[in-house]
């Protein structure tokens, strides 16, 4: 299996190698052709000067020479434009399909991922998954109302048991006398008493 997969990747790699070097090839041609129209331009403007020159000085049949070669360098001129018009749309139209191929290779990845998937993920496990996860829930929500329910039990025993203890104290104060709100006056014994006075006696001459 693994020598199967590894004279795919080796078919793969060698026929991407071939239209790489396709597409240099095509792109090295459209350059020299490029080249090409630049020169017969640079050329027939060479040839148009020359013309003008051989009219201005009379000669008439050296002119006459020079514009049919300056027609057949501007036929050839037509004709390269034609041929690297071609060039370039075969270029544009083999990176399109290029692009093409890597979305579908890309698509096709996608879907075989998607099938190994599915496979390891049915639809039956996915609804017994659910089902145990609700059951999962549904038993601790059981759980959390059972130990709410105790703890308001136990809640509840600590109450009367306060309760119980506060009734008892207020039994305690209601036996006792109660205190006097009031502190009582206190009689304040003066320092110096008056002393009683004895009679005085007169003498009689």
């Amino acid at each position: 299996m693994g020598c199967l997969i590894s004279k795919h990747q080796e078919e793969q790699k060698t026929r991407v190698n071939e239209e790489d070097k396709a597409i240099a090839q095509i792109k090295i041609t459209r350059d020299q052709v490029k080249n090409y129209l630049k020169k017969l331009e640079s050329t027939i403007a060479q040839l148009k000067s020359a013309i003008k020159e051989c009219v201005k000085n009379k000669q008439k049949d050296k002119a006459l020479l020079v514009l049919r070669k300056q027609k057949f360098l501007e036929k050839n001129l037509e004709t390269g434009r034609g041929e690297l018009l071609n060039l370039e749309g075969q270029i544009a139209s083999i990176e399109n399909a290029q692009i093409q191929k890597n979305v579908y290779e890309a698509l096709k990845q996608g879907n075989e991922f998607l099938k190994n998937i599915n496979k390891q993920l049915t639809v039956e496990d996915v609804n017994k998954l659910m089902e145990e996860t609700a059951e999962a829930i549904e038993y601790q929500q059981e759980v959390g109302r059972a130990l709410a329910q105790q703890g308001i039990q136990e809640d509840d025993t600590d109450l009367l048991q306060q309760l119980d203890e506060l009734d008892a104290v207020e039994a305690l104060e209601v036996d006792l006398p109660s205190v006097p709100q009031q502190e009582p006056v206190k009689k304040h014994k003066d320092k110096h008493k008056v002393k009683k006075q004895e009679p005085v006696v007169v003498l009689q001459e």
